[in-house]
């Protein structure tokens, strides 16, 4: 009897491995591009699917960068108030040139495959969904070095820190 659920657990186990092994295959291209968008702090933003254009941190901080306060609220313990550096989200999609006026929403996506909806109103909303890359006056830094960045979407006015994005990527404006 034991043989058998030994048996049983080794198939499972090669089965198991295989899967794996032929996800990680077809996944290693997208993998190792947005690792190389993680490491090279570009930012993308599509319409609807679409890569409209591609922006690297320098370009980004160009567009007008600001300092903000919002509380970081994680897992179990008091919410925390950071000053975070970035750009509205709002502005670096106006500056892609793509019409927000006719959009339902924004999909922020992490290079760990997490991705946020955002609202249309909170987007437009002033001081409010912006794309950081400091925290309390230091790189957010990328995942490989233990932070959160290059790039966090935060929503400011979020009190709970629920819907921001960690090693933001892209956005993907939805028409």
């Amino acid at each position: 009897m034991k043989n058998k659920q030994n048996r049983w657990i080794i198939g499972i186990i090669m089965v198991l491995a295989v899967i794996l092994g032929v996800t990680g295959f077809l996944n290693r291209g997208a993998a190792s591009e947005k690792a190389a968008l993680n490491e090279n702090a570009v930012f993308k933003v599509f319409v609807n699917g679409e890569e409209i254009l591609s922006r690297s941190m320098g370009e980004i901080q160009a567009l007008g960068e600001s300092d903000f306060h919002a509380n970081l609220k994680t897992n179990g313990k008091e919410a925390v108030e950071h000053q975070y550096t970035g750009v509205l989200l709002k502005t670096i999609l106006e500056d892609s040139g793509v019409d927000l006026q006719n959009a339902k929403g924004v999909v922020v996506s992490a290079v760990d495959g997490y991705a946020v909806s955002v609202s249309m109103e909170k987007i437009l909303d002033e001081d409010n969904v912006y794309l950081a890359y400091k925290r309390d006056g230091e790189p957010i830094g990328t995942r490989d070095e233990g932070g959160k960045g290059p790039y966090q979407m935060i929503i400011r006015k979020d009190a709970f820190s629920q819907h921001w994005c960690k090693y933001a990527l892209t956005a993907d404006v939805q028409k």
